[in-house]
This record gives C-alpha cells, structure tokens and sequence, in this order.
C-alpha cells in the first residue's frame, strides 16, 4: 500500500497524522481534494488576445462605417451641390410659333398666320383653298404664279414647292436643300430662307 502524501507540499505523511510534519497544512479527511492555498498556487497565465492581421495598407483603430447612399454631406439637402442643381435653370422649351414675317430680298415684308399660298398671281388658287394669297413682285418672272404652300399651325411651320417652273429651296445654316415639286412639305423654323426662283425671303418672328 503506497504511503499517504500531503496534498499541499506532497510530502509523506506520517500514519493516522492530522497536520502535515513539512508544511503544518491540516490534512482533510474526505477524499475530494480541497482547493490550494493562495500561498501554494502556481500564478495563472493570461492568454495573450493576438489581433487579427490587417490588411496591407490599412489604418489602425476602428473601421469606419460604408455610408449609405444619398447620406454623404454633399448630398443632403441644402449643401452646395445641392443649391447650384437647383439655381441652373432647366432649358427653356422653344416657344410655339404663331405667326411669322416675311422678309423678302425685294424689301416686301408679309405678316403670315395660319396657311398661305405665295407667288406671282396666287389669288385664285388661295381663294379655291380657302387660305391666304401673298402675291410676290417680281419683275423677272423666275417665281410662278403658283409657287410655294406656307403653313402655321400647332407652333410649326411647314412649306412646300406647288409645282413651280424653276423650283423652291430651304436654306438653313448655308445648307440648301432642294424642294421636291409638287411635293411632300418640310418643317422650317424661324432664321431660314426659303428661295422661289431668283428672289428669296428670310422667316423672321413677328
């Protein structure tokens, strides 16, 4: 039977003995293990905590929070950013045209509104569709009696060649485009000039 030891110091203990002879300590009597003295106990190591590795680069200390979208302070309402969106203006949306003048090379100027039909001797045909007759001066006879259709209406302005001798163009930006005879209308807008023949009139506002 192997000796009793001291649970304290392990030394021997003496049969049927109360106090350990090495250490003094009262030797228990139940078979549990009591807890070790203060005096007796091996000091307690602290786990040391490792911090995660960071990325290459990356800044110590918290990391900051993403911001949500529209949260940036350029983006709330009221900053500077902000107010300059609002103080530019939107683009203007052209306004309707009306009514339009004439401006012929021949220093005739005719106020038009609605539709109109434009040459030499216009009268009969304008009066047979109801429209407005602008009779043109033209002593070389190069515009037809019949030459162009002008239309206004719904803000635009459409014209086309009636069937002329010697044809109708636009002219837009020093760009010429050719009528067709007796054909399909363009859409023209305020600045162009339209040619009837020789002669020729600017489309001013009116």
């Amino acid at each position: 039977m192997a000796s009793a030891r001291c649970v304290y110091c392990d030394a021997t203990l003496q049969p049927n003995s109360m106090y350990c002879v090495e250490c003094g300590q009262l030797i228990p009597q139940q078979p549990t293990r009591p807890p070790v003295p203060s005096q007796f106990a091996t000091p307690h190591r602290a786990t040391p905590v490792v911090a995660p590795a960071q990325a290459p680069g990356a800044q110590g200390g918290a990391v900051a929070p993403v911001p949500l979208p529209r949260t940036l302070p350029w983006q709330q309402p009221g900053s500077r950013s902000d107010a300059a969106a609002q103080a530019t203006p939107a683009p203007a949306t052209p306004a309707a045209v009306e009514r339009i003048e004439l401006a012929f090379s021949t220093g005739q100027r005719v106020i038009v509104s609605g539709s109109a039909v434009i040459g030499r001797k216009p009268a009969d045909t304008a009066l047979a569709m109801g429209v407005r007759a602008v009779e043109v001066q033209d002593d070389t006879r190069s515009v037809s009696r019949v030459h162009l259709f002008l239309d206004v209406a719904d803000g635009r302005i459409h014209v086309g060649d009636a069937g002329s001798a010697n044809g109708a163009r636009l002219e837009r930006a020093g760009r010429i485009q050719q009528l067709e005879s007796a054909g399909t209308r363009v859409e023209a807008s305020v600045g162009d000039t339209v040619w009837l023949g020789d002669l020729s009139f600017e489309i001013r506002p009116a």
